[in-house]
C-alpha cells in the first residue's frame, strides 16, 4: 500500500464506506480507548492493510475521514478496534454469507466496497392506496425452492425466482407483495435445550451431552452455553434476527455477488407490473436511530421499495414516521402517535396498522363460538381517516388457512422444541376430524370454511392480506411456527395447487378480487356512516337478520345480513346493491330480504355451498327472502335502473 498516503478529518455523515476521487471516505462508529480504523483487502487475497484513524477524526464514539491515496486494487475492507475485527453495520454488500446456512463467524465476512452500477430506467413506484390494495405475503426462498414451484433449479429460492411468478402474482390481483426478511445476516442460531428458554441459555451449573457435540459436554458458565461451536446449528429460516440491514441476502440471489442487481431487477419488474414491494424489517430497542432511518432510506431511494413493515421495537416505526424525507413510504407496524406524526397539515394516508384484531374476531365468528357476531361486524368495518388497516386471517405466524380448517392443535415436534413453540391460541376448527382424511364429507366442509374465510376477509373494509400459498391449500402439516422448517414444511408446495378442490378455491378467490375492485362501495375510502344522510331512503350500510332491517346481534347470534347501498357511490356506474348473508350457524337460516327500489332486482352472485355458483349469476326465485345453508355465505347483488320515492314522486307531479 502506498504509505504517502493522508488522512483528512471529515463531517461524521453518512456512515459507511465510498470510494472518492481522491481515494475514500469512511465513518464508523466505536466504544473508544484503543486504535481503530479500517482494514482493505486486495483483490483476491485475504490478508489486509490495517489503516488507523488518527485522534483528530474523532466525533464522539464517530470516526470520519477521506483517505487520499491509491485504492483501486482493493476491493473489500473490515473495520478494527485493538484486536477486535468487525464487519461494517453500514456495509451495502456483505462477502461470505452467500452459501445458504454456511457456518461462518463474523469476524471471516468482508464488507465489499463498490456497488454495482444499475439502470432503474424510468421505474416508478405503483402508490396504490390502502383502499385499493391487496397484500400478498410470501418468503422469497420459500415461494420458490421446492421443486414443484416449476422454477428452473437454479432460480429456485431466490429473487429470479420470484421474478418468475410474477405473472402469476399479478393473475391474482395482487397489488402489493410484502417480503419477509431479505436483508443480509447469518441464518444460523445456537440451538437450545426446551429447558433452556432462549438460545443458548441454560440453568446455573447445568451439564448434557449432545450427540451433536462428537461426545463433548456442554456446559454451562454464567448461564451461557460454552463450547457451542460444537453443537448443530439451527436454520433460522424466517430471519427475524439483527442482521446488516443495507444489504441484501446474497444466498437468496442466483448470482451472489450481483445480490443487489437481482433485488432491484425484482423490485423493477413488480412495478412494471403495477405492484408495490413491502419489505419486513426486524429491529430490536437498543438500535441506533441513525442506523434505522439510514437503513430505510438505503432501500427506499437506492432499491425504489415502496414501504415498511416493522418487526420488534416500535421505537424503529415511530422515528421512520417522522422522518419527512419518507413521508411517502408505506409504513406498518402495530400502531402510531398520530397525532404526534400527522399533526393538522398532514393527512397522507401512508401509515398502516398491522394489528391481529381481525384475524381473532374473523376465526371465532368462522368456526362459529358464542360472542363473537359484534367483534366480527366491528373489525370488517374498519376504516381510519389516518391510517391504512392491514386485515388478515393468517400470516406467516399460526396455521396456514388450510391448517385452520383441518387442525385444532398444533403439531411443532419437528421445530425441537417438544411442541412447546408456537401459540396455542389457534382458533382452529377441524371440522371434525384432526388432521389429514380421505372421506370427502370433511373435505369439503374444510374448502367451504375456506371459502367462508376468504369472503369475510374480501367483503370486509380496510386492506386485505394473504400468505403465498393459501389461496390453493399450501399446508404446513399443522405446523404453526416452522420458523426453522428450511425444508418442504416451510416451502410453498405447488402441486396443491392442480387438485380440483384447491383450484376450485383458487378460481374463487380471484371471482372474489375483480368483485372487490369493480365496485367501489365493497372498498370505500372512508369509514361507512350506517345512516341514510342522502335521503335515498337505505343507509350507506345496514344489518338485517331473519327479519328484515331487525338484525340478531345477541351474544349466542351466528348470523347477519349486511345490505351495502350503491346510491352512495357515484364513482360506481351501475350503483347496484349489495347482500351478504353471513350464517356461521350449523343450521340453515333464512334471511328476509329488504326491498329494493322499483326497477331492481336480486341475482345470486356467489354461495359458499355451492362451488360453481358465482359463475352463473342468476336472479333470485323469490325476492323476498334468502335460504343460506348451515356454515355457508351468499353474496346477492340488487341489479337494475332503481326508481326512487322522490323520483317518482317528481314524475308523478309533472303529470
Amino acid at each position: 500500500m502506498d504509505k504517502n498516503i493522508r488522512i483528512i478529518p471529515k463531517e461524521p455523515y453518512p456512515m459507511g464506506f465510498r470510494r472518492t476521487e481522491n481515494g475514500f471516505m469512511i465513518c464508523a462508529s466505536f466504544n473508544g480507548g484503543a486504535p481503530c480504523g479500517v482494514i482493505l483487502y486486495p483483490t483476491g487475497s485475504g490478508k489486509g492493510e490495517k489503516i488507523t484513524l488518527p485522534e483528530d477524526c474523532r466525533y464522539g464514539n464517530v470516526l470520519s475521514a477521506e483517505v487520499i491515496g491509491d485504492f483501486a486494487g482493493f476491493d473489500r475492507y473490515m473495520l478494527f478496534e485493538g484486536k477486535r475485527v468487525f464487519c461494517d453495520p453500514y456495509a451495502k454488500h456483505i462477502v461470505g454469507l452467500e452459501k445458504w446456512a454456511k457456518d461462518i463467524d463474523e469476524e471471516d465476512l468482508f464488507a465489499k466496497i463498490d456497488e454495482n452500477e444499475f439502470n432503474w430506467e424510468k421505474d416508478k413506484r405503483p402508490n396504490v392506496k390502502y383502499e385499493d390494495s391487496f397484500v400478498y405475503t410470501l418468503h422469497v426462498r420459500g415461494y420458490t425452492k421446492s421443486p414443484s414451484s416449476g422454477v428452473d433449479v437454479k432460480k429456485r429460492g431466490t429473487y429470479a425466482g420470484i421474478i418468475d411468478k410474477i405473472p402469476y402474482i399479478k393473475s391474482l390481483g395482487v397489488t402489493t407483495v410484502e417480503l419477509m426478511p431479505t436483508y443480509e445476516l447469518d441464518v444460523l442460531d445456537v440451538p437450545s435445550k426446551p429447558s433452556m428458554g432462549s438460545y443458548g441459555i441454560m440453568p446455573e451449573g447445568s451439564i448434557y451431552e449432545s450427540k451433536n457435540t462428537k461426545g463433548k459436554m456442554l456446559v454451562s458458565e454464567n448461564g451461557t452455553v460454552k463450547n457451542a461451536s460444537r453443537v448443530k446449528h439451527r436454520i433460522n429460516f424466517w430471519g427475524y434476527k439483527k442482521g446488516f440491514y443495507f444489504a441484501p441476502r446474497t444466498a437468496y440471489a442466483q448470482y451472489p455477488e450481483e445480490a443487489d442487481i437481482e433485488f432491484k431487477n425484482m423490485v423493477k419488474a413488480f412495478h412494471k407490473n403495477g405492484i408495490e414491494v413491502v419489505m419486513q424489517f426486524f429491529f430490536t430497542d437498543d438500535e441506533p436511530y441513525d442506523l434505522v432511518l439510514s437503513a430505510i432510506r438505503h432501500w427506499a431511494f437506492n432499491y425504489h421499495i415502496d414501504g415498511i413493515h416493522f418487526k420488534g421495537s416500535g421505537n424503529a416505526a415511530q422515528i421512520a414516521a417522522l422522518d419527512p424525507a419518507l413521508s411517502d413510504l408505506k409504513l406498518w407496524y402495530y400502531g402510531f402517535d398520530y397525532g404526534k406524526i400527522c399533526g393538522k397539515n398532514n393527512k397522507a394516508k401512508v401509515l398502516g396498522e398491522f394489528l391481529p384484531e381481525y384475524m381473532y374476531a374473523s376465526r371465532r365468528f368462522l368456526k362459529g363460538d358464542d360472542n363473537t357476531i359484534g367483534d366480527f361486524i366491528r373489525v370488517m368495518l374498519n376504516n381510519k381517516d389516518d391510517c391504512g388497516t392491514i386485515n388478515y386471517i393468517c400470516d406467516y405466524e399460526g396455521f396456514r388457512l388450510c391448517d385452520l380448517v383441518t387442525y385444532e392443535h398444533k403439531r411443532n415436534e419437528t421445530n425441537g422444541e417438544n411442541n412447546a413453540d408456537g401459540t396455542d391460541n389457534n382458533l382452529s376448527w377441524n371440522c371434525g376430524i384432526e388432521g389429514r382424511t380421505r372421506k370427502q364429507a370433511i373435505l369439503n366442509l374444510r374448502n367451504k370454511q375456506i371459502k367462508n374465510a376468504l369472503t369475510m376477509l374480501f367483503m370486509s373494509q380496510g386492506t386485505p392480506m394473504i400468505f403465498g400459498g393459501d389461496e390453493f391449500g399450501n399446508s404446513q402439516d399443522g405446523n404453526n411456527n416452522p420458523y426453522c422448517q428450511d425444508n418442504p414444511t416451510g416451502w410453498v408446495d405447488w402441486s396443491q395447487k392442480d387438485k380440483p378442490l384447491n383450484a376450485e378455491n383458487l378460481e374463487y378467490l380471484k371471482f372474489l378480487v375483480k368483485l372487490r375492485f369493480k365496485y367501489r362501495i365493497l372498498h370505500e375510502k372512508k369509514a361507512f356512516k350506517l345512516m341514510d344522510y342522502i335521503s335515498c331512503g337505505y343507509p350507506d350500510l345496514s344489518y338485517h337478520g331473519m327479519e328484515a332491517w331487525r338484525p340478531d346481534l345477541s351474544n349466542y347470534s351466528h348470523s347477519v345480513g349486511m345490505l351495502y347501498c350503491g346510491l352512495y357511490e357515484k364513482e360506481d356506474k351501475d350503483q347496484n346493491f349489495f347482500y351478504v348473508a353471513y350464517n356461521m350457524h350449523w343450521t340453515p337460516v333464512s334471511f328476509a330480504l329488504p326491498k329494493l327500489p322499483e326497477g331492481m332486482k336480486w341475482h345470486i352472485l356467489s354461495d359458499t355451498e355451492e362451488p360453481s355458483e358465482y359463475k352463473h349469476m342468476h336472479v333470485l326465485k323469490n325476492q323476498d327472502k334468502v335460504e343460506c345453508t348451515e356454515r355457508s355465505i351468499k353474496i346477492l347483488i340488487g341489479v337494475g335502473k332503481p326508481i326512487l320515492k322522490k323520483d317518482k314522486k317528481l314524475k308523478d307531479g309533472n303529470k
